[in-house]
């Protein structure tokens, strides 16, 4: 997406229209690199989010409201400290570049008046947010930076703030960019406009090219050519004040994908949205959030492969075994026969030639001797190879069972890890994990955590719940569920346990299908694109806890199998 000084710059217009002369009520930090500022507006309430992530550097109005940690970071207490109670005279970009600037009126221990500037500096891997007095020296920054060779700052408390070193010319120096034009030789135009123009996107200087009438093939420019691109340049920098100002949206496979403060010829299929920061949340709350989830499960992936890949191993090594102790029979079999002609063999010989009475045309075998011991001793030596063969089958089989079944369990992990999110519920993840062996168990653990929430449906008047992990699974079937609610999951699939509440009431048709389909959604099944998933229903009464006691893990009688194709159904959500 343009992540660009022409999209940045019409995005803080937008908000400055929104929140200027609004007042700070609350700062709160939920990530390591965002910061949440909750605004009083005259007509409603609002959340600014300002993230300097690396992968999806942002700012918005609106968007998820996170769990806060218990204890703030010291750049959130800093800016509580300064700006809280101030009030957002303007927001505005600095340097024609993608940085933008809260500038905030506060007031002080004192009650005096102070000027503060919040900056937020949307640079990918260079990303920051700075709050800078108003001498010009930071204040405090949220990524303390020495000085770099690189950016020649130095982004420290008490340093003085300064803008980046900008190497290439600015949109609106539009004399230098029709003489900047003047060596263009042929070749492609777009890259040539953004290697000597800063604030452009790729897919911007293209929509320019094709807006000015030429191509990326163009051999030479004219006069009008050059000064038409850099006429167009300077539009699209201050869109947002222009009539072609239109905020829209690429949607591909169902998602948002991209956004741009106007129509761009590129694409067909877009969509105009009511404003750049609406179009801002559908494209980037989802990836937050993917990409926080990895963030916060990693750990818990990295132990659910490794256990899963131990568990694989020591059961392919015990199939081994099994497989050899499939000559436990011969070890008894050489045992009778060794005894049976003992008087045909003598102590010293290799091997015994005898006849296999097992067998119905009696063939001539040959068995292997120790030639230090006698027949009966022979004989004595194979009973005990086929007493521990057959006690080593016993445990294997034993121990194969336990492993599928663990593995089984383990298994019924993993749709967890792909749609948990709050701390609760990586904490039951963990705590599961721990009782497998997956993890260990830390010492001394003072950490309390409340139990994490299912996911809640609405649809004619009637609850559907979906458990988000094995304890909500068996919390919400055993303790929740009445006998007369019904039960759905998955038939060939981990998934989700999903409660549809009677209370009394005979569920209709249409409320169990679609509660079919969420089950559907909330499985590993839903991972098979385009085929249609068999989910199991029956009430309550007929399911009873696995022999293993294992948290989420069921059998059940007399239910009904539903075909159907897997749907989140967003609109019924509680």
């Amino acid at each position: 997406m343009p992540n660009d000084y022409i999209t940045l710059n019409a995005l803080a217009q937008e908000i400055n229209l929104q929140i200027s002369d609004c007042r700070i009520d609350k700062v709160n930090m939920p990530e390591k690199d965002e910061i949440n500022l909750m605004i009083r507006r005259p007509d409603c309430n609002a959340m600014l989010t300002i993230s300097c992530n690396a992968n999806n550097p942002r700012m918005h109005l609106g968007g998820d409201k996170k769990v806060n940690p218990l204890a703030a970071p010291s750049f959130c207490m800093h800016l509580r400290k300064h700006i809280v109670g101030g009030v957002i005279n303007s927001v505005k970009t600095l340097g024609e570049d993608r940085i933008v600037c809260f500038e905030i009126t506060s007031r002080n221990e004192m009650r005096d008046k102070v000027k503060f500037a919040l900056i937020a500096e949307m640079m990918g891997r260079y990303s920051n947010i700075l709050l800078v007095k108003e001498n010009g020296t930071i204040s405090d920054t949220l990524k303390q930076v020495s000085y770099d060779t690189l950016t020649k700052r130095c982004l420290l408390p008490g340093a003085k703030y300064s803008l980046p070193p900008q190497s290439k010319l600015l949109p609106s120096q539009s004399d230098e960019i029709i003489n900047a034009l003047n060596s263009y030789n042929g070749a492609d135009l777009a890259k040539f406009i953004i290697s000597n123009v800063s604030g452009l996107a790729l897919i911007t200087a293209k929509q320019i090219v094709r807006e000015s009438g030429l191509d990326d093939c163009s051999r030479a420019l004219k006069e009008k050519d050059r000064r038409n691109i850099a006429a167009k340049i300077c539009k699209y920098a201050d869109i947002y004040n222009w009539g072609e100002y239109s905020p829209c949206v690429l949607e591909e496979n169902g998602r948002y994908c991209d956004f741009f403060v106007t129509r761009y010829d590129e694409y067909q299929n877009l969509t105009n949205v009511e404003s750049l920061n609406q179009a801002v949340l559908l494209c980037t709350l989802e990836k937050d959030r993917t990409e926080r989830r990895a963030e916060r499960t990693k750990f818990l992936q990295k132990a659910f492969n490794s256990h899963k890949k131990k568990l694989l191993s020591k059961l392919a090594k015990n199939s081994e075994k099994l497989v050899e102790c499939q000559q436990t029979d011969d070890m008894k079999k050489y045992a009778d026969l060794i005894i049976s002609n003992a008087y045909a063999i003598n102590k010293g010989d290799k091997v015994a030639l005898v006849a296999d009475y097992y067998q119905a045309d009696c063939p001539q075998i040959k068995i292997k001797l120790d030639e230090k011991l006698t027949p009966q001793q022979n004989s004595q030596l194979y009973y005990k190879k086929y007493a521990k063969l057959k006690r080593t089958a016993e445990a294997v089989t034993k121990q194969i069972s336990q492993l599928e079944e663990e593995l089984q369990y383990l298994e019924s992990i993993a749709p967890a890890l792909d749609i948990c999110s709050s701390g609760d519920e990586i904490a039951e993840l963990q705590q599961e994990l721990t009782s497998l062996g997956a993890l260990r168990k830390v010492k001394n653990d003072k950490s309390k955590h409340k139990a994490s929430q299912p996911i809640a449906y609405e649809l004619d008047e009637f609850a559907i719940i979906v458990g988000k992990n094995n304890i909500q699974n068996d919390k919400l079937t055993f303790k929740l569920a009445n006998g007369s609610d019904m039960w759905i999951h998955t038939q060939k699939y981990h998934g989700s346990h999903v409660i549809v509440f009677a209370e009394g009431r005979e569920i209709p048709d249409n409320v169990i299908e679609t509660a079919c389909e969420i089950a559907a959604f909330y499985s590993m099944g839903k991972k098979d694109d385009g085929s249609k998933i068999e989910c199991d229903y029956t009430q309550r009464r007929n399911l009873k806890r696995h022999p293993s006691g294992k948290p989420g893990m069921v059998v059940y009688s007399a239910y009904k199998t539903a075909r159907v194709s897997p749907a989140e159904h967003k609109d019924l959500l509680v």
